[in-house]
């Protein structure tokens, strides 16, 4: 299991004015009504050797999450499942049925979080699988991925455009610059997980 260091951005009101005059997290060719923010990250799947028995998973936890957990699988997480497409709250084995399964070489899914509505979402190859929960309003959330065998991924905290357009101008921080997504270190955002 990997899980950033930093959770999702808590943007408040003051600190937003501040930003707003310091350009830095809002472009000034892209401006979005705060009642449209989300927070937004992608995985590519770059290989997946054994794709009918490894399991990926890509969503959100609480920080100290389990590391031999997939996120949605412990309390506290919440999870889109590779092997039959389950999405998974605070559940151990069952979650519920959400979208078709996935982890083909190439696909690309994305973890979206609305911090106003408390709604997570998720997206197959650009495209919106619709709302999966609502009403999880978590002060500190963590972007998280696992994996119960070898795969590797590419991760997109928005550095480079997303496959889910209405995605773009928006990451795991919120709103954010293209002066900012130029700065990031590509080589930074590739990772093999080998849960072993």
């Amino acid at each position: 299991m990997i899980q950033t260091n930093y959770p999702l951005l808590n943007i408040k009101k003051n600190s937003l004015n501040s930003a707003l005059k310091m350009n830095a997290f809002i472009s000034s060719q892209i401006l979005f009504p705060t009642e449209y923010w989300f927070y937004y990250y992608e995985i590519t799947i770059l290989s997946n050797p054994n794709n009918n028995k490894t399991i990926i998973a890509i969503g959100l936890a609480t920080k100290n999450y389990p590391t031999n957990r997939l996120p949605g699988c412990d309390t506290h997480s919440v999870g889109f499942h590779s092997d039959e497409g389950r999405k998974f709250h605070n559940e151990k084995y069952t979650g519920s049925k959400y979208a078709e399964k996935w982890g083909d070489k190439n696909d690309v899914i994305g973890c979206g979080y609305c911090r106003k509505t408390g709604q997570v979402f998720f997206t197959k190859n650009g495209e919106n699988l619709g709302i999966a929960y609502t009403g999880l309003f978590h002060n500190k959330w963590y972007p998280t991925i696992g994996s119960n065998g070898f795969c590797k991924l590419k991760v997109n905290f928005g550095q480079k455009e997303f496959k889910y357009k209405e995605a773009n101008g928006m990451s795991v921080a919120g709103v954010i610059s293209q002066e900012l997504l130029n700065k990031v270190d590509e080589s930074a955002v590739k990772i093999n997980v080998n849960p072993s």
